[in-house]
């Protein structure tokens, strides 16, 4: 089977553009201003070290991971690189990005979970806000109150992972 080496070439470079717009798109904070949720002084302070953690982490991880795509990004534009080299690097960046996604995610959920009941339903009604607001803004014509199932399902699974089936 023969594959066009333009249309692979461009396949790949949209690959990379996209890979260094989520890279960005990851340096955006959330949208949550954990302040709204009326934080006690221990809480507020375990939630400043967390936040202080994140930042740490993913001054670790991002910087390799931008400096991995330029790479990429020179590897296809030069007709003599190595295809596995090529595919070698691109699998290394999704590794650092699925790394950086699952920290985020462990600390989301260590926030999380130093709150009390009624803050945690606070945090769903300003997440919910925050990703029709983001909606909106995607699709500007579009009527986004509506959270998008994958999304309301994740929180769903969240929300009842603790409990057994006869304490709903």
């Amino acid at each position: 089977m023969k594959i066009n080496n333009s249309y692979l070439l461009s396949s790949l470079a949209s690959i990379v553009i996209g890979a260094n717009t989520a890279a960005r798109a990851d340096e955006s904070q959330c949208g949550i201003n954990w302040q709204r949720l009326n934080l006690n002084q221990q809480q507020t302070q375990q939630i400043q070290t967390l936040e202080s953690q994140w930042n740490h982490d993913y001054m670790q991880i991002q910087p390799a991971i931008v400096d991995e795509q330029h790479k990429l990004a020179r590897l296809l534009s030069d007709p003599r690189s190595d295809p596995l080299e090529i595919i070698a690097l691109q699998q290394s960046i999704a590794r650092k990005k699925e790394l950086l996604r699952a920290t985020a995610t462990t600390n989301y959920l260590r926030k999380r979970q130093l709150l009390n009941e009624e803050q945690q339903h606070n945090l769903e009604d300003m997440i919910h806000q925050v990703v029709a607001e983001r909606q909106r803004s995607i699709h500007p014509g579009a009527a986004a109150d509506v959270m998008p199932d994958h999304v309301q399902y994740l929180i769903q699974r969240v929300r009842h992972m603790w409990t057994r089936p006869g304490d709903q």
